[in-house]
């Protein structure tokens, strides 16, 4: 059952790297180079500034939010494995849990790894408001701050009222891409994971294997004989 998991993990590791990091990294990139590059020779380089400086903030107050929720994530999975893992191997094996009269322990082993599975649920989805509301705050003080801007040069005669409705679309429109730049730097960071764990089954060493030399068995005599064989709970 783990096994399973650990595969289908994987191979959605390798798609989802390939479609961040076309999809949305590379425009997110362009669009901040663009519009820096419009208010530099349209505005001043205070605007750029302002701009640059909420970006690296935003991204930086991103990154270190995502590392705290990628603990939790790792946990979550590795809880939501272990459930499975469990639920699978002991409906494979209902005869042995069934002869043991283990019915009862299995369902409390299984009790055990949902009830971790669903705190670090809970704590995903705290970590992901606490994400949002700080990712808010820092992008409304960056725009804010090119709005005043903008005013006073209304008010010295430098800009016009089309120029702050023009400052106010391209900040919006650049919320947009920087908004998933948390999502896809926890998506990329847990496909690596993923993928790491994937490629770590190929070098485990299997617990049995053959001594180096040791040659075929061969059987040229025997039986295997049934008598009076009879089973029953």
């Amino acid at each position: 059952g783990g096994l399973t998991r650990v595969l289908e993990r994987g191979r959605n590791a390798i798609e989802t790297i390939v479609r961040m990091l076309l999809l949305q990294l590379l425009p997110t990139i362009v669009e901040v180079v663009l519009v820096a590059w419009v208010l530099f020779f349209h505005f001043d380089w205070r605007y750029v500034v302002v701009v640059l400086l909420t970006v690296a903030l935003y991204v930086g107050f991103t990154f270190y939010a995502t590392e705290w929720r990628i603990g939790i994530r790792r946990t979550m999975n590795d809880s939501d494995t272990d459930a499975n893992a469990k639920a699978i191997d002991s409906l494979l094996n209902y005869e042995t849990v069934k002869y043991f009269s283990a019915e009862e322990r299995e369902a409390k082993r299984y009790d055990r790894s949902m009830a971790r599975y669903e705190e670090a649920s809970v704590k995903a989805y705290v970590s992901l408001t606490v994400l949002n509301a700080g990712q808010a705050v820092i992008f409304t003080a960056g725009l804010a701050a090119t709005m005043v801007l903008c005013a006073y040069g209304i008010e010295q005669h430098t800009n016009t009222v089309g120029d702050f409705v023009m400052i106010n679309a391209m900040m919006i429109q650049l919320y947009q891409p920087l908004n998933f730049m948390g999502m896809v730097y926890r998506e990329i960071k847990q496909a690596v994971i993923d993928i790491e764990i994937m490629f770590s089954i190929l070098s485990r060493r299997p617990e049995i294997e053959d001594r180096s030399g040791a040659p075929p068995l061969q059987v040229r005599t025997g039986a295997i004989r049934f008598e009076n064989v009879s089973f029953a709970y």
